[in-house]
């Protein structure tokens, strides 16, 4: 009895971690690949818009 009991806790390990590696990766979503797209585009904005805007008024 005492066997099976430290059997179990490997075999639950094993399904866990097996369950944990086949979600660890997915897909982004549209609405996130939006989000990203926009915010790296404003930032790439911004930065544009601030190097003039210092660079004009040394």
């Amino acid at each position: 009895m005492a066997e099976l009991q430290h059997g179990q806790p490997k075999t639950a390990n094993l399904n866990t971690q097996e369950i944990l590696e086949a979600d660890e990766w997915y897909d982004l979503l549209p609405v996130e690949k939006k989000l990203i797209g926009f915010s790296l585009g404003l930032g790439v904005c911004l930065l544009v818009i601030f190097v003039f805007a210092f660079d004009l008024f040394k």
